[in-house]
């Protein structure tokens, strides 16, 4: 359960990471041009593919637990964005 629980936080880490290596192996298999896909679906297609990339793994080492591996890319995903939340708080835009 703890590695699943290792392979979803990596998982939902790693998704912005491969966000570009995943629209570029997209268009060119669909045929289509980079700015025909919103960002938000891009952002969602990554993430499902690195989780379903988590889960093979999950399945392979004998550890699976679907809700350990999703609760981990949960924290995956908002960990950054609150570190990034709290390092503007600590630190305020007086230019404004």
């Amino acid at each position: 359960m703890l590695v699943s629980f290792l392979l979803g936080a990596a998982a939902g880490w790693g998704a912005g990471f491969a966000e570009d290596h995943v629209r570029h192996g997209l268009c060119a298999a669909l045929g289509i041009e980079p700015g025909e896909v919103s960002a938000i679906e891009m952002r969602s297609i990554t993430l499902i593919i690195v989780l379903f990339a988590a889960a093979l793994l999950s399945w392979i080492l004998g550890s699976g637990g679907a809700v350990s591996l999703m609760f981990g890319a949960t924290l995956g995903v908002l960990v950054p964005r609150l570190k990034e939340l709290l390092r503007a708080a600590r630190m305020p835009d007086y230019d404004s």
